[in-house]
């Protein structure tokens, strides 16, 4: 049986642990808010000017637009792959290294070589040892200050790749946010854009200046940028949700553990003080 002394310094090692997670519980569960609010914002946004777009593409007698026209002649593909740079979240890092693996795979047996850009620090040591394929870390500190500005300037690399004809495809892979004990892998294509509207007899009579074509032309790669952003938020929102319920889960099960500890701490007190008291009596009985 564990001497007191033993059981007090497990209760004060599992009381510092409890803060930490009950912390982190509480900032996850904080920054899961603020990320929620901004993504349901911003794909009310998207969603709008997403249908605006195919509306004005559908209109047209015509269609010549390079980031909705399949490259097919590098056997390419850009997998961008979304992880945390931190760990504390679950499976959520896990799930996104299977999942990325197993579409890995089913390109390379295609005959395509493979790029892929880890956005998260967890996914690019997940795939750090692997020489089999391309692979770039590309901005973790994306994750310290989230923003438009700096996520479109990845989106933007990527566009011009596509334009370039350097890859005929770019998948994403991501955790999707559902609630805040469900998240689940989703994988998604960003190029070529594919029209989610589908053909229409008839649309908006939109009143519009430039020209349609114009139009297309310069949202063609906003939406590119949208998409990607939208994913993003996804992903994020996503890991705090997973790290929030992984906290939690920690924190109850401290607490329980506490509970065993402070209990088996008593009855090995209350043995002691028992004992003690059956030396003193036997010691008064020795003395008559």
């Amino acid at each position: 049986m564990p001497s007191l002394k033993e059981i007090r310094g497990r209760i004060n090692s599992v009381s510092a642990t409890l803060k930490i997670t009950d912390v982190t519980r509480m900032i996850s569960s904080a920054k899961l808010h603020k990320v929620q609010g901004s993504l349901n914002s911003f794909s009310f946004y998207k969603k709008s000017i997403s249908s605006t777009f195919y509306d004005l593409v559908d209109s047209l007698a015509e269609t010549n637009i390079p980031l909705m026209t399949p490259n097919v002649d590098t056997k390419k593909v850009l997998i961008v792959s979304f992880s945390s740079n931190t760990g504390l979240c679950g499976a959520f890092n896990t799930n996104a290294i299977k999942k990325t693996a197993t579409v890995m795979g089913s390109y390379r047996a295609k005959s395509y070589d493979v790029i892929l850009y880890a956005i998260g620090k967890k996914i690019y040591d997940g795939f750090s040892h692997n020489k089999n394929i391309t692979l770039e870390n590309i901005s973790p500190e994306i994750y310290d200050h989230p923003s438009y500005a700096k996520v479109s300037e990845i989106a933007e690399k990527i566009i011009t790749m596509y334009l370039n004809r350097e890859v005929d495809e770019v998948i994403m892979i991501y955790n999707r946010f559902k609630n805040i004990l469900t998240q689940y892998i989703a994988e998604k294509k960003l190029l070529p854009l594919i029209n989610g509207n589908g053909h229409k007899d008839s649309y908006p009579d939109y009143i519009m200046e430039p020209d349609r074509e114009t139009l297309v032309s310069v949202l063609a790669p906003q939406i590119v940028k949208l998409e990607f952003y939208e994913t993003f938020l996804e992903s994020l929102a996503a890991e705090y949700g997973a790290r929030s319920s992984a906290m939690q889960a920690a924190t109850d099960n401290a607490n329980d553990l506490l509970d065993e500890l402070s209990s088996q701490y008593n009855k090995v007190r209350q043995s002691a003080i028992t004992g003690e008291l059956i030396d003193i009596v036997g010691g008064s009985e020795a003395l008559r």
